[in-house]
């Protein structure tokens, strides 16, 4: 029998928020097929703006999920920018199960950008340079502060690069590499040149820089990722190869990596369920117990990330992963 997937109440559900409004605020009435995107860069001139409008606003879970007439407040606030939604109605939060999701040929799904940042690719990534190192005193560099970087792309003044850092090389159960998972950290603008040396002022962090992180000129934007759910029937089961975040195992909101990809039917917006292999006692039949379920977010050939929707217990290397049965 499946589980109801109450988990999306946290996906699909849009927390609102009522403000004063003050004299220097900027108001926008939402529009039919506006988003915070759209909003954010017509307002602030920029869409490297969004992450940040979106880490000091971290109960905007879904920026499609805002409605015509709704007042958008974009204000400062302690020298950061800050948007506030005013609601013209309150919708409902909508609780679907997977097989109700995968039904509707549309139905889709937004996460995060704080997911978008990360990479999951088959090779090692060389970008377009590299950071060498922080011109302050120190050797990690954040927001506001300045960094050199190499680069054989040319860069003119004023360009905006982003700065991208390996996060792990992922393994399957053999211990063979089964993919590089990278995460977007940074933005930073192109201040002077000398030839391929560049000094660039970091615009936005979500972590420290250090030296040997990758430059990428030509990264597409970071924004909000929509997926379009399906739970797919698949030949053959599969197995968590490999966990990011949780030190014995990952929870809700976790990455895991399959051994699921492509090649089996698994793609991007896949729903799979995650069981752990149980036997009773010796001799006994081995049964499966229900452990969580997981949101596919990047497919190589023969393996995928997926992102923990629900987590009864720790998700472990080894567990089960199944389709639709």
């Amino acid at each position: 029998m499946k589980r109801t997937a109450s988990l999306f109440i946290g996906i699909l559900a849009l927390f609102l928020a009522a403000a004063p409004l003050w004299a220097d605020d900027t108001v926008h009435t939402v529009k039919k097929g506006d988003t915070l995107w759209d909003i954010t860069s017509q307002y602030l001139q920029t869409p490297w703006q969004w992450p940040v409008v979106w880490a000091n606003n971290q109960d905007i879970t879904n920026p499609h999920l805002i409605y015509p007439n709704d007042k958008v407040v974009i204000s400062k606030k302690d020298g950061k920018t800050v948007i506030t939604i005013i609601p013209a109605r309150q919708p409902e939060p909508a609780v679907y199960t997977p097989e109700e999701i995968a039904q509707e040929e549309e139905k889709s799904i937004v996460i995060s950008p704080r997911y978008s940042a990360y990479i999951y690719s088959p090779n090692i990534l060389t970008g377009s340079g590299q950071v060498t190192k922080k011109l302050e005193i120190g050797d990690l560099a954040t927001k506001n502060e300045r960094i050199f970087i190499t680069s054989s792309s040319g860069l003119t003044l004023h360009r905006g690069v982003t700065i991208v850092s390996k996060a792990a090389e992922i393994t399957d159960l053999g211990g063979k590499t089964a993919g590089y998972l990278y995460k977007t950290i940074a933005f930073a603008m192109v201040e002077d040149a000398m030839e391929d040396i560049y000094k660039a002022k970091v615009e936005y962090s979500n972590q420290e820089i250090r030296s040997g992180d990758i430059i990428f000129d030509d990264l597409q934007k970071l924004e909000p990722l929509k997926l379009k759910i399906s739970e797919p029937a698949l030949e053959s089961s599969g197995r968590v190869i490999d966990i990011h975040g949780g030190i014995t195992g990952s929870s809700y909101l976790d990455l895991i990596f399959l051994d699921l990809g492509k090649a089996g039917g698994v793609d991007q917006g896949a729903i799979l369920t995650i069981y752990e292999d149980a036997s009773p006692g010796k001799g006994a039949a081995t049964m499966r117990e229900y452990q969580g379920m997981a949101l596919v977010l990047q497919s190589l050939d023969k393996s995928c990330m997926a992102l923990i929707m629900d987590s009864r217990g720790p998700i472990r290397k080894n567990h089960l992963a199944v389709g639709i049965e």
